[in-house]
């Protein structure tokens, strides 16, 4: 009796395993050629929205994605790292046959090899260029607007940021997906919706200290040359409290709104 003969120890030989193992990715082969003809209807969709954005990514739907399967996969005894690596390749290709998305970048933050991970873990097989600073990496995305600028969060952007170098992009995302610290490694700036999902974060950058009795209380901080970064819990509008009283009341301040994105995946 060859090995593949034999029984196994659950009553089933080992070709039979194997046969059940090629069924099951013929099912899975089957699922995802339909994810992706329904991921088309959704495109189709897109082109009539009110405001129609050219970049495909959807930062936030993204993230109520993998932050859902996340939790299914601790019932499963699925990591998420797994879950996330494996489902952002699904979502990089749909982007990818929505439109072509460049991701660009300063020469200091090519430099790091874990950031350059980091970003080919988030994005795939997008283009990435490099440009002298992160002010040149930000005039890309509004000149290009279907692009994306991802920079270092403790890095000098912030200036040109304020000066409007990315035009009207923001902050959409953080990386990595699955936290790491308390402060993420880096930031994608981009032209997309970012829609509250319950698990947000407004990032504000001012040229000095938030007031100690200001509400919601900062999650981090980041001084970067004159500005300071904070990010506060929930998704923060500049016409409504508490930032509308904290603009009024502190003009010194110059609060500028850098973005809004989905807190990073507790494992």
């Amino acid at each position: 009796m060859s090995l593949d003969d034999k029984i196994t120890a659950e009553g089933f030989s080992l070709e039979e395993v194997r046969r059940k193992i090629d069924a099951i990715d013929d099912q899975i082969f089957d699922l995802v050629s339909q994810r992706f003809a329904v991921s088309g209807q959704v495109q189709s969709l897109k082109k009539h929205e009110p405001a129609a954005y050219p970049l495909p990514l959807r930062p936030s739907r993204e993230a109520a994605i993998l932050r859902r399967l996340v939790a299914r996969g601790k019932e499963a005894g699925l990591s998420a790292d797994f879950l996330v690596r494996l489902w952002r390749v699904m979502l990089n290709e749909s982007s990818r046959r929505q439109a072509p998305i460049t991701v660009h970048v300063s020469k200091h933050l090519n430099s790091n090899l874990a950031h350059r991970l980091r970003i080919r873990d988030h994005f795939g097989p997008m283009p990435v260029e490099e440009y002298r600073d992160e002010a040149q990496a930000l005039l890309q995305i509004d000149s290009v607007p279907g692009d994306i600028c991802v920079v270092e969060t403790e890095q000098a952007w912030t200036e040109a940021f304020v000066a409007g170098r990315a035009g009207k992009a923001q902050v959409i995302a953080t990386l990595p997906s699955i936290k790491e610290g308390l402060i993420p490694q880096l930031l994608v700036i981009g032209h997309a919706p970012v829609e509250p999902t319950g698990d947000d974060e407004t990032l504000v950058i001012t040229e000095g200290k938030l007031p100690r009795d200001f509400t919601p209380q900062p999650l981090w901080q980041v001084k970067i040359g004159q500005h300071r970064l904070s990010s506060l819990p929930g998704y923060l509008q500049e016409h409504e409290g508490p930032l509308v009283g904290l603009t009024r009341s502190n003009v010194s301040l110059g609060l500028k709104i850098a973005g809004r994105c989905n807190s990073t995946i507790e494992k």
